[in-house]
Order: C-alpha cells, then structure tokens, then sequence
C-alpha cells in the first residue's frame, strides 16, 4: 500500500537541524522552551523534585544573545539594501501586488526566500492556476479571478521529491507537499486546522511523452489518506505541461541536493554561547556574594553565636576569643567560562561577516561562461539563484496567461535582486563627472539628475540610454520620468 506521509531520506535528516536554527532566529524564549535540548541538564539521572528545581533555576538564570536572528535580520536587509529590479509583461503585473494570493507582493516573496535559503539551505517555488479553463481575454480572467501565483514552500514543506533523466534532462517526477488548511468552526468563531498532502506528478503517457498532473490527498474519517482525483493542469492554449513547474532554491544551486544551511554552524555556536553562559550564570549567582568567616572559636561559641545572632557592621561591636578573627572572603571571578564565551562572540561576529565575504565559490551554470572565476560571498550566491528561481517562476506565471512566452526576453521579464551589499550614498565627484559628461553629450542630462535626486546610479541599458540622449538633442528634455 502507497504512503503518501512517507518522507524522503534526506528530509528526515535533515529536519532536526533546520529546527534547531528556526529556534535559535526566533531568540531566546524558543531556545529556552526546549529545555534540556539545548541545555543539558548536569544529572539528568536524577528525576527529583530538588533536582528538577535547581534546573529550572538553572535555565532562568542563563542568558541567550540573538546573535544568529539578528546576523539573519542584517543580511536580508543588506540584500534589499537597493530595491529589485522587476519586469514583467502586462499579464503579470498583479504579482507586484500579489504574488502568492494572499496579499503578498513578489518583492516581499523575494525577501522570505532569502531568509529560508540562509536558514535550512534551500526552499522552493511552486506555480500553480486556479482549475478553470483558459480564458479569452484578460477581462475575462479578471472576472474569473484567474491569475497565476508563485507558492513559496519551506524546506519543511517539501517532504519527498524524485528525479527522473528524460533524454538528457533530469526532471522533477514527484513532488510531495505538506500542508495544513484552516477551517472556520460551527460557533464562527474556532479554527480548525487539518493537514493534507498535494501530491505533483510528472507520469509518463507512452511514446516518450510525460504529463504533470496534481492530487490532493486528504485523511478518511477511518483515518485513511484517500486521494482525491488527479488533475491535469493545462497552459493558456490548452496544452498539457510537460514538467512540473516548481524548483528548489538552494544556497549553492537550484538542485534536489542538501547541505549544511549557510546559518547551521553560527547556530551551533551560538548555541554553545548560551550554554557557558548559563556556567557564568550560575557561577556569579553561587560565588558573587562575599562570605564571612571567624577563626579561633570553638563550638560553643558558634552555638552561642547561632542562637544570639551575629550583627556586622561599622556600628556594631562583635565580641569574639581572645587570637580570634572575623573576615570576609570574596571569590576571585570565575574567568574561565567568561573567557569561554568572549571567545565565541568575537567568532560568532568573524563568522558572521564570513557569510558577506568575497569566497572561492563560483556561480550556477547557468550563468555566463567568464562570470565563474569571480569570487562570490555565501550570500551573493543565495540571491544569485533566488534570481535564477523567481525569473523563471515568472516565465512559469506567463505560460498560464500568454499564448507564446518565447517572445519574451530578459528586458521583458526578469527579476533581480541587487548584489551591491550596501548603498554608496551620494558622491559630489561622481555628480560632478556625470554632469561633465552630460555637458559633452557622453551621457544625459536626465542621469544625471536622477543621480542627484536618488544618490544611487540610474539602473539602464545602453540602449535606453542613447534614447535618453536623442531625446534631449531633439529638445524633449523630460527629467519627470513619465
């Protein structure tokens, strides 16, 4: 008997590790609502009451820095630090909107799956169509609320998948998705959620042909996973796909393949932060205090000394023996686990900064033949293939609504997300030059404007450029954008 529940190896693996990070971004509540997973109790032999609490107490006192959430923060904003470049033909300008049919607009998508690539190493894009049949004109799809939306899916999500090699291509042939439906209660008030498995399939139909088809598979009231009858999905002239349109993202290439997420090793050691702090913790709170002493007493001294009290201070007077004395002793600081923990912050922040570094590691395929001796940074190439998988998604969204999407080129549907890390702010000289150049005819004046009203360099093609530069010659001069 099939079991669509059946998760893959490689999923199973690696689901622990991906938890593990999700609770370290999340902070310190996550962490510490996991207890003795990532603070080993010192006994853990000993199930008492007494041991218990001291625990509990254990766990208060320790301390966890986000260091990982906010390394995570930094480098999102770094990548949207310029905004993405977005075209798109017309049929496809409600995914500046929404992208994913829950408000979501494609820029905001774009951000999510940065996050999810720099936390488990990879997410997914999935394109889909609402179950209605081609539509004869765009007023028509707008009646029908027919637009294609790009599904982002959590490695989480994606719990098996298989490849199959057609010819010379390895193609996606299942796909199967986790997902859980919320449901509005019988007070109108309740939600209830139900999980259910979508289930995509590339099945070949003879003469070396293949179809991508769909099934939702739900749980019987005998607690059975029953599908639901497959569905082939068809493209705007009513041709059956060929493929299945859904792609990983991955942190190295857009593959089936799995590896350590580019957050996986700052997590262990922020983790292992946490820990010595709780040592420190613990430490200070046993130790810091000052703790008084008397030599030269005897036990009845001590017994008279318990029952009387004993008062210290520069108003009282203590009577003690004749050779007795009264001290204070006071710890020396417990330097070793604080040393410990200055030495994984000072690694944590060199790690950190690794991850927007220039590496040795080379671009997809895909790109262009000279671009792959450049040295890139973890996090140039996790927005070098998030670009790759949305451009492509974006070609995915147009086979539903255009009846040729070979037409289209780059300049016509493409989205990019900048890899300059950090605005160059404005520059009098570079001002100065492009102003100079303007006077010379080398370049428009309407740069140069733009330079000066944004401080950032006119995003262009030469080909617009030139345009730009008839224009002014021709006297059209319009520094309004319209």
């Amino acid at each position: 008997m099939s079991d669509v529940t059946f998760k893959h190896p490689e999923y199973v693996k690696n689901l622990l590790l991906w938890e593990q990070v999700d609770d370290v971004c999340k902070g310190q509540k996550a962490v510490k609502d996991k207890r003795e997973s990532y603070l080993p109790r010192n006994n853990p032999q000993d199930t008492s009451a007494e041991a218990r609490g001291f625990y509990d107490s254990y766990l208060q006192r320790a301390v966890f820095y986000g260091v990982t959430g906010k390394t995570l923060g930094s480098l999102v904003g770094a990548a949207f630090a310029t905004d993405p470049t977005f075209k798109y033909p017309t049929e496809l300008e409600h995914l500046e909107r929404n992208a994913n049919g829950s408000g979501v607009s494609l820029y905001q998508l774009s951000q999510s799956t940065i996050r999810h690539v720099l936390k488990h190493y990879r997410c997914a894009l999935y394109v889909d169509f609402p179950d209605v049949g081609p539509s004869r004109n765009r007023a028509e799809e707008k009646i029908r609320q027919a637009y294609p939306m790009i599904h982002l899916l959590s490695a989480k999500a994606v719990i098996n998948w298989d490849t199959i090699t057609i010819g010379n291509q390895t193609k996606l042939n299942l796909v199967v998705i986790s997902e859980s439906v919320s449901e509005r209660g019988q007070d109108g008030f309740s939600i209830e959620s139900k999980q259910q498995y979508r289930v995509l399939r590339l099945e070949d139909v003879g003469l070396g042909e293949f179809v991508y088809t769909i099934e939702v598979y739900t749980k019987s009231d005998k607690g059975i996973w029953t599908g639901n009858g497959r569905k082939i999905p068809t493209d705007y002239n009513g041709d059956t796909w060929s493929y299945i349109p859904f792609t990983f993202v991955g942190a190295v290439d857009n593959s089936a393949q799995i590896d350590n997420a580019p957050l996986l090793e700052l997590t262990d050691l922020n983790l292992a932060h946490y820990r010595d702090s709780a040592d420190f913790q613990e430490s200070a709170y046993y130790m810091g205090q000052p703790q008084y002493y008397v030599t030269g007493v005897d036990w009845a001294w001590f017994k008279e000394a318990r029952n009387n009290g004993v008062y210290v201070g520069s108003k009282t007077l203590m009577p003690i023996p004749m050779n007795g004395t009264l001290g204070i002793a006071q710890v020396q600081p417990n330097t070793l686990s604080r040393e410990a923990m200055k030495d994984k912050w000072q690694q944590m922040k060199e790690m950190g900064a690794r991850l927007v570094e220039k590496g040795s590691a080379s671009k997809t395929a895909t790109e262009a033949d000279n671009d792959d001796a450049i040295q890139h940074s973890v996090l140039s190439l996790c927005v070098v293939n998030t670009n790759e998988a949305i451009s492509v998604a974006l070609r995915w969204c147009a086979k539903f609504v255009m009846p040729n999407v070979d037409v289209l080129t780059k300049d016509d549907s493409i989205f990019e997300i900048s890899q300059e890390f950090s605005k160059q702010g404005y520059l009098a000289d570079l001002s100065r030059q492009l102003f100079e150049s303007a006077v010379q005819g080398h370049s428009s004046f309407k740069s140069w404007w733009e330079y000066n009203q944004s401080g950032m360099f006119p995003k262009q093609t030469y080909e617009e450029e030139k345009l730009n530069l008839e224009t002014e010659r021709e006297g059209k001069l319009d520094l309004t954008g319209e």
